[in-house]
């Protein structure tokens, strides 16, 4: 692993360390997520998927117009793996009770993360390349986590297949993701700008958790969660 890949790895494992006691993370595993709340995650999640897929499909061709081949099959190949993921939110906001995400849009801070890919990508697309990078290896590290706390909320995998599916999907190729930046890199951008939109990034999910948690801190709704609904 070069220089480049070692330091944003040591830099996405430090800020990961310091999530698993965020305080989402800290708040569902007192079950104190509400279903209103997840509705809104699970709802963002949809439309965060959806355009990040449409997010990919640009950087392809805007790298195949360039003539940076490798660049233009690295996210042709993102493209087809993420193909379909928003229906695994779409499906899970099906089995929530109704009540729950009636009238809801996407959190904020999750259509910001949306608007961040592009701006990484019209910076560079390796600064994107990054983003995606940090995306997976995020997913797998806080992912069994994040789903046994959601499970004391009363939300199994089964119930949250938009987080378990990722997860499972996000296992074999994560920690590769620090490989093939190396195999992309040139040399440009530099360093601190790859870093400042690792920055930005973990910073616009620490604000799209937030979303959450204060949705479920001002929810006094009494909806039943979804294992027990379905009794």
């Amino acid at each position: 692993m070069t220089a480049l890949a070692s330091t944003l790895k040591q830099a996405i494992d430090a800020w990961v360390e310091q999530q698993r006691c965020s305080p989402l993370i800290e708040l569902a595993r007192q079950g104190g997520l509400t279903p209103r709340a997840v509705a809104l995650y699970l709802t963002s999640l949809q439309e965060l998927f959806e355009q990040s897929q449409l997010n990919l499909k640009a950087a392809w061709h805007s790298a195949e117009a360039q003539g940076h081949a490798a660049l233009a099959e690295y996210f042709r190949h993102k493209v087809s793996e993420e193909h379909g993921h928003e229906r695994w939110a779409a499906s899970d906001l099906q089995k929530m009770p109704g009540s729950a995400a009636q009238g809801l849009a996407p959190a904020p801070a999750s259509q910001r993360l949306a608007q961040l890919q592009q701006q990484l990508l019209a910076r560079h697309p390796m600064c994107f390349v990054v983003y995606v990078v940090w995306a997976e290896y995020l997913t797998v590290l806080l992912g069994d986590e994040w789903l046994d706390a959601l499970a004391v909320c009363g939300y199994e995998r089964s119930a949250v297949s938009a987080v378990s599916n990722h997860v499972e999907a996000d296992r074999a190729h994560a920690t590769a993701g620090f490989e093939v930046l190396d195999e992309l890199w040139g040399g440009e951008p530099g360093l601190d700008q790859l870093l400042d939109g690792l920055r930005r990034a973990q910073r616009t999910f620490e604000e799209f958790c937030n979303e959450i948690c204060q949705v479920a801190q001002l929810d006094t709704t009494t909806c039943t969660p979804l294992t027990a609904a379905r009794g």
